[in-house]
């Protein structure tokens, strides 16, 4: 029990600065650097002064939510091979998350668009292949994974999958 507190502890703290963050890198994005015009076709657009630290954050959180998942299914996996005993059922999901962030990954990797990104002018923005990857990668597993986790509150909220008693 003293264990568990510990890791809820440690877990919570870990949510908090991610939380900092993200609220640092919102106001900074928002907030700071709209004195940048970029020209368009004639037409004046804003150019935030942070939106590269924006989106390297995003995919930091990606990133971070991938190797975790992964991470923590594998050690879970490990942990009921060596504490589970002969002819004793398995346990939880873990290794059906693990499964689903993988295929997720995966199918996100082989989805991903690598034509060059164009501006209104013709000029190209973006044309490394491994970056328009990257990007197309954290995106299709964000919605993949938001989605997911909209379908599991609206199940945990109607109770489907309580123990019965």
């Amino acid at each position: 029990m003293k264990n568990e507190n510990k890791q809820i502890k440690a877990s919570s703290w870990a949510l908090g600065i991610l939380f900092v963050l993200s609220a640092a890198v919102l106001v900074m994005f928002f907030g700071v650097g709209y004195n940048n015009t970029t020209f368009s076709n004639g037409k004046n657009l804003t150019d935030p002064e942070f939106t590269g630290l924006l989106l390297i954050w995003l995919y930091t959180l990606v990133g971070l939510c991938i190797l975790s998942v992964l991470g923590f299914g594998i050690a879970a996996a490990i942990r009921n091979l060596k504490t589970r005993t002969k002819g004793q059922q398995r346990t939880g999901f873990a290794g059906w998350v693990f499964l689903f962030t993988f295929a997720v990954v995966a199918a996100s990797y082989f989805l991903a668009d690598t034509t060059p990104v164009l501006l209104g002018d013709g000029k190209t923005l973006a044309t490394d292949v491994t970056d328009l990857t990257l990007s197309d990668l954290c995106l299709y597993s964000i919605y993949a994974l938001f989605l997911v986790a909209l379908i599991s509150a609206l199940l945990s909220m109607t109770g489907l999958f309580k123990a019965r008693k």
